[in-house]
C-alpha cells in the first residue's frame, strides 16, 4: 500500500462526505453543491489535510525504512497503558536498528496525528493505540494497531527491508 495513494484516497472520500453535507444544508445536489462552493470546498479540504501532507512527504523523502510509531501524548493524564507496554518495544528497536532505519513519531491528538485515518481506514468509534508501522520508500509494508509488539516480531519485517 502505498502511504501517498492512501492519502489521496482518504482526501477524496473526505471530500465527498464534505460535499454531500453542503448539498443536504443547501438543498441542493452534489454536483451543484460542487460547483456553487468549489473554492470553499477546495480551501477546507486542503486546509484539512495541509499537516498530514507535510509529514506523508517527509516520510517518502526518508532514504531508510521508517519505523513509525503514532501514540497518545506521555504528559496526558489519561495515559494510554498500551502505548506505555509498547513503549520498551520500541526502545529496543531503536536501540538495536537506530542507525539503520527512521524512527519517527507522531502524537494523535495533534494535527499530523490525522496519519492514523489515513493508515487505519476501518470504521471504528475509538482509535485504537497505539499504531506502529514499517514504510519503507512510501509503501506502508506492515501495520498494528491497538497492541503491543513484541520486538522480535518487528524485527522480522525490518530485516527484510535492511541494505
Amino acid at each position: 500500500m502505498n502511504l501517498n495513494n492512501l492519502l489521496v484516497t482518504h482526501k477524496s472520500v473526505f471530500r465527498q462526505k464534505f460535499i454531500g453535507l453542503l448539498a443536504g444544508k443547501n438543498s441542493c445536489t452534489e454536483n451543484e453543491a460542487e460547483v456553487e462552493f468549489k473554492d470553499f470546498i477546495d480551501q477546507f479540504v486542503d486546509e484539512k489535510y495541509i499537516h498530514i501532507s507535510r509529514v506523508v512527504e517527509k516520510i517518502n523523502e526518508m532514504d531508510r525504512p521508517v519505523f513509525l510509531n503514532i501514540r497518545r501524548d506521555r504528559m496526558r493524564e489519561d495515559r494510554c497503558k498500551i502505548c506505555e507496554g509498547n513503549e520498551p518495544n520500541i526502545h529496543a528497536i531503536e536501540k538495536k536498528y537506530g542507525s539503520s532505519i527512521e524512527l519517527f513519531e507522531v502524537i494523535e491528538d495533534r494535527p499530523e496525528g490525522a496519519l492514523y485515518q489515513i493508515i487505519f481506514q476501518e470504521d471504528a468509534e475509538e482509535k485504537k493505540l497505539p499504531l506502529t508501522a514499517l514504510i519503507d520508500k512510501g509503501e506502508l509494508i506492515k501495520f498494528w494497531a491497538g497492541k503491543t509488539v513484541d520486538p522480535v516480531v518487528y524485527e522480522r519485517y525490518i530485516k527484510k527491508y535492511l541494505p
